[in-house]
């Protein structure tokens, strides 16, 4: 058996376990054409009971000319191996960023708009791109987390739902490997890959080749250093993980993360250990980790705040802000000026009762709080209560405030939904004792 055919069977024996584990789970593999994923599509179509199960998908981000014509030759590719193919055109949105992290987020919206649930989606990342990143992350500043590198599996999406999975089962493997395992095929040259304006590239071809006149086994040094800070803050997480529990409370206000993280209890801790409490706190309400200085600026006033204050941030399209004793994650919504029939969607959440759908009787429809500031509420058998009242005596967030539904009978609030529905009057078609602002399960706005 030549050298080329031992490695192609290591790396087929690499993806055996994938097959194995996961038996039920549809299985995409991501598919560019390049030396890589075309060389991970021949090693899946050489099994049978593989090849029946694999979709292979191209994301044509049309930044090339030739992106179209790229896209029919995976079609070929895929039609000669006998596996399914899908592709996907994506329209890049630039967020400063640069054209990289542009081109992967359009690359990643593909797969969550196209993968079915609890798919896997294999990539052919390999050792060489791990000790690139790793490089990368270290000029970025990263830490522990960043340093650590691709893991081997991880959620398609940062949504604790989402059960579809990616794998990277040629981390292992260098480049140089995957070269000699490919003799013999044809693959899709991207003349993107020699531009060194790109860091990735960069890295690549100018500062590792330069590192390894030095240092003749650095890639496979830095690829190590990877697993060790991987295996380090595994077990970081391990030991911090009960103490960041503890701190989080379980949320149901409408528009607002699921998880809130209680001020007490950092203040607990030294700002070591805060620090990693928050990050939890992040990934827990499915946002990405924080780069720069920004969130840890907000933390510090939010920590030193006094109670009646309520610092806040802009983060990842959603707000961080303290309130009370505790630190909340919202999202900005937009609720109806005027309805008159549940269950109703309101904002980011619905109104609904006990009952069935229906429109309310003349004279009664829901409107937002920001429409009855100089209205009491009416209470049976008690004094009237303004609104600040009510949202003082139910902890309602600052933020949800002027949107809250009211339940509005002529001119005259009669129930604040959900917190106060004992009202003074009836309305027969609806059961007002049991309607509520439900959150949804989409907490914030997400990528169309």
């Amino acid at each position: 058996m030549s050298s080329a055919e031992q490695l192609r069977s290591e790396l087929i024996k690499a993806l055996t376990p994938v097959f194995a584990e996961y038996t039920a789970r549809p299985v995409f593999l991501a598919l560019s054409g390049g030396m890589d994923s075309r060389l991970m599509l021949e090693c899946v179509a050489s099994q049978p009971e593989w090849r029946a199960r694999v979709t292979a998908i191209y994301v044509n981000h049309g930044l090339n000319p030739d992106a179209d014509g790229w896209q029919l030759e995976c079609q070929r590719y895929c039609e000669d191996a006998g596996v399914s193919f899908v592709a996907q055109t994506v329209t890049l949105e630039y967020t400063g960023r640069g054209i990289e992290a542009a081109a992967r987020d359009a690359r990643y919206t593909a797969f969550e708009q196209r993968l079915p649930d609890d798919a896997l989606l294999l990539t052919a990342h390999h050792g060489s791109d791990q000790a690139e990143t790793l490089l990368l992350r270290l000029f970025r500043g990263s830490g522990l987390t960043g340093l650590s590198g691709m893991p081997a599996r991880r959620k398609l999406t940062r949504d604790p739902e989402d059960q579809r999975t990616i794998v990277r089962p040629w981390l292992a493997f260098t480049r140089e490997q995957l070269a000699l395992a490919a003799r013999g095929l044809s693959w899709i040259e991207d003349d993107s890959n020699r531009d060194q304006t790109f860091d990735r590239n960069w890295v690549r071809h100018t500062l590792m080749p330069s590192l390894q006149v030095r240092y003749p086994a650095v890639e496979s040094t830095l690829i190590d250093t990877t697993h060790h800070l991987s295996a380090d803050y595994q077990l970081l997480l391990e030991l911090l993980t009960p103490i960041s529990d503890a701190a989080l409370s379980e949320c149901d206000w409408p528009a607002t993360a699921p998880f809130c993280l209680s001020v007490e209890a950092l203040l607990d801790q030294p700002e070591r250990v805060r620090f990693h409490m928050v990050r939890y706190w992040l990934t827990k309400n499915g946002l990405p980790l924080p780069q720069g200085k920004k969130v840890w600026h907000w933390l510090d006033q939010a920590l030193s705040a006094a109670a009646d204050r309520q610092p806040s941030t802009r983060f990842d399209g959603v707000v961080l802000q303290r309130f009370r004793q505790h630190l909340y994650i919202w999202s900005e919504q937009t609720t109806p000026d005027r309805v008159d029939c549940i269950p109703v969607s309101w904002g980011r959440g619905t109104i609904a009762s006990s009952g069935n759908s229906q429109p309310l009787p003349e004279g009664w429809s829901l409107v937002p709080a920001r429409d009855c500031a100089q209205k009491q509420l009416r209470c049976e058998g008690r004094q009237t209560k303004s609104l600040k009242n009510v949202w003082q005596e139910n902890g309602v967030p600052v933020w949800l405030r002027n949107d809250w539904p009211m339940l509005i009978y002529q001119d005259g609030i009669e129930a604040v939904v959900g917190l106060m529905n004992d009202c003074s009057l009836k309305c027969e078609q609806v059961d007002i004792l049991s309607l509520k602002w439900r959150r949804d399960a989409i907490w914030r706005k997400t990528a169309e």
